[in-house]
């Protein structure tokens, strides 16, 4: 089985190397990261611009990252159902839950390419245009260069739960529907809507969307000369991510095999 999955799962990488809407996300997430810059300036000044890192980082993946995530993932299974093409895969010696394992793993290996993008972008843009020397106040070091970037890697391995959680609810949308334009709006609307009512209703923090932006938390708390520790909050992020991720993925293998695609 798991060769079988893992054979299905490099089909799945070709195909999206083959397709030229596969990098559009890619772009998209590079030119705001080209842009950020000059909205929030970096210079050579002798002062560390960590602050441009903890401003960009969580808007570029907490917002137009997720909808890019969202987007890419609510085609993967609802384009093969429409174009009718997920017959002829089906037909192979493939079971359902293999074929939509491999879709959750391109999933989620598109949400890790959009970090490692944002990562090496926001790091290349502060180190090419500005200084990384650490966190200082009245001229005694807080935090050194090394233990800035060892909070941000932590927080950047942290912030996959929440991504790969996002990855597993657009594929799950995904079997809901044969038209992928239908599909990629249901998976944004519905999650629009979550994000508007979360906070009023007080289910926030169980909502894991809600755990976007606190991987960066140390960090930004660190660029202001504050040490705040990892837990509990990394446990909330890890858990409450995991339970959504094997409740969406449980939703779309259940929906997946109750449809007819004989027709």
């Amino acid at each position: 089985m798991l060769g079988r999955i893992w054979t299905a799962y490099t089909v799945e990488i070709w195909k999206a190397i083959r397709r030229r809407q596969t990098f559009t996300g890619p772009a998209l997430l590079l030119a705001l990261l080209v842009v950020a810059p000059f909205v929030q300036g970096i210079t050579r000044d002798g002062n560390s611009d960590y602050g441009y890192i903890a401003y960009v980082t969580p808007f570029a993946l907490g917002l137009l990252g997720v909808m890019l995530l969202l987007i890419y993932c609510a085609g993967l299974v609802s384009q093969e159902m429409g174009g009718g093409s997920i017959r002829a895969v089906l037909v192979r010696p493939l079971r359902r839950h293999e074929y939509l394992a491999a879709k959750l793993m391109a999933g989620c290996t598109y949400a890790l390419l959009l970090v490692v993008i944002t990562v090496a972008g926001a790091w290349g843009a502060a180190y090419a245009m500005g200084d990384l020397i650490g966190v200082s106040f009245g001229g005694e070091l807080l935090f050194s260069s090394d233990q800035m970037l060892n909070a941000y890697l932590l927080g950047s391995l942290l912030a996959l739960a929440p991504l790969f959680a996002a990855a597993s609810y657009g594929v799950m949308v995904s079997t809901f529907t044969r038209k992928p334009v239908v599909a990629m709006f249901l998976a944004v609307g519905a999650w629009v809507m979550v994000d508007i009512v979360k906070h009023p209703l007080g289910i926030d923090r169980f909502v894991f969307s809600s755990y976007l932006e606190s991987p960066w938390q140390v960090f930004i708390n660190r660029c202001d000369g504050m040490n705040v520790g990892w837990f509990p909050a990394a446990w909330q992020c890890l858990g409450i991510s995991a339970v959504y991720s094997v409740a969406f993925a449980a939703i779309a293998m259940l929906v997946l095999h109750r449809r007819n695609f004989s027709a």
